[in-house]
């Protein structure tokens, strides 16, 4: 009887934390990632949620590493076109009035683009005129080529900050 109670509680902690749980998956690669995305899509984040409150009927909510965040659709590279006002929801805290590369599955008005690294930022000043007439394969390098560019530069300039702070050990 003992046994069948301590089997019991097991299962319920082992089901229970399952249920809570988001499934992160590990970084697959970008061509899969490519292949495995029903939807990818440029977006334009409108709106954030307020990371201390977040309540919904008064009570507070536990987001679990996941938020919705409020976006516009700018272009469709693959999938669906789902035009106008929606949600993603991502584990990557997206900043609102910035763009992003999505590599994602509609549903049900929501872009589900859980693991962080479907979430590639574009920045907060983008053109979509550089993409036309390529093929998705050159519109997603040029996307990776702009961050890399964007990232070279904020690494460049965090090393000078860098220097300048240490310059204050160097008495």
């Amino acid at each position: 009887m003992k046994i069948k109670k301590i089997i019991a509680i097991v299962f319920l902690l082992i089901f229970g934390v399952g249920v809570m749980a988001y499934p992160m998956l590990g970084f697959p690669g970008w061509n899969l990632l490519k292949q495995q995305s029903p939807d990818i899509v440029i977006v334009r984040c409108t709106a954030t949620p307020d990371p201390f409150n977040l309540r919904y009927n008064g009570m507070r909510v536990e987001f679990r590493g996941l938020m919705n965040s409020k976006i516009e659709m700018v272009s469709v590279l693959k999938g669906a076109t789902n035009s106008g006002a929606r949600q993603m929801t991502t584990s990557y805290w997206p900043r609102q009035g910035e763009y992003y590369l999505l590599f994602a599955n509609y549903r049900d008005g929501f872009y589900d683009a859980g693991e962080d690294y479907r979430v590639v930022p574009l920045g907060p000043h983008f053109l979509t005129n550089g993409l036309a007439g390529k093929s998705l394969d050159q519109q997603v390098d040029m996307l990776f080529q702009r961050r890399v560019d964007d990232l070279n530069a904020e690494m460049k300039k965090a090393q000078d900050e860098k220097h300048r702070l240490e310059q204050a050990f160097l008495k």
